[in-house]
């Protein structure tokens, strides 16, 4: 199993992101939660922030595989082991851009409908109440 510090320098991108997805998530639950006027309250970074992970993430492997041809070139005869090890480490951040992907869609999926039910609540109070 991989160790959190073992990652390929670019797969710290997407990584990131995750965690800025989680906590502006948690944020955004918060406010929707609290404010009256849930129409104010916008989600379309969440789902913003998971296309940028993704996109991160297929650059990680684009610059990683430029980076490991480019020591390739540099120290000639190299064996079948250290260039597949450098292959398989440079997907790494694909995979983290996925995750990234699958669970800020998630958190948008759960702030899109609390807002949708914010929104009808409100309209009915106001039914009720005029």
């Amino acid at each position: 199993m991989m160790e959190l510090f073992d990652l390929a320098p670019y797969a710290w991108l997407p990584l990131s992101c995750g965690l800025i997805v989680i906590v502006v998530g948690f944020i955004k639950l918060l406010k929707l939660r609290q404010t009256k006027n849930p129409e104010a309250v916008g989600i379309f970074e969440i789902w913003l922030m998971g296309i940028i992970a993704l996109l991160l993430g297929i650059l990680g492997p684009i610059l990683n595989m430029m980076r490991t041809f480019d020591a390739f070139s540099h120290a000639g005869d190299i064996s079948p082991s250290i260039v597949a090890n450098g292959i398989k480490s440079s997907y790494t951040s694909i995979i983290i851009g996925l995750a990234v992907l699958v669970i800020s869609l998630i958190i948008w999926g759960i702030l899109k409908e609390t807002k949708q039910n914010r929104i009808i609540s409100k309209t009915i109070d106001k039914v009720n109440l005029g």
